[in-house]
């Protein structure tokens, strides 16, 4: 495995985690009634968002680093 694919491994990985932690937080956070959802939704929002725009960011890197490598 060279280094490249280490840092992709890590980088997904530390990605996946961190969803699956919003997404857990917002579950739990929707379902419990003690808890008010509007200011629950104006904090994870804009975090989900980032996250994801990451995964975008991630995923077009890769394919214009592939097609740098196949020409």
């Amino acid at each position: 495995m060279s280094l490249m694919d280490r840092i992709l491994l890590s980088v997904v990985l530390t990605l996946c985690m961190v969803v699956l932690g919003v997404v857990s937080a917002l579950i739990s956070a929707i379902f419990d009634p003690t808890i008010p959802n509007e200011p629950l939704l104006a904090i994870i929002a804009p975090a989900f968002s980032a996250i994801i725009g990451g995964f975008i960011g991630l995923i077009s890197g890769i394919h214009i680093g592939n097609k740098d490598d196949n020409e």
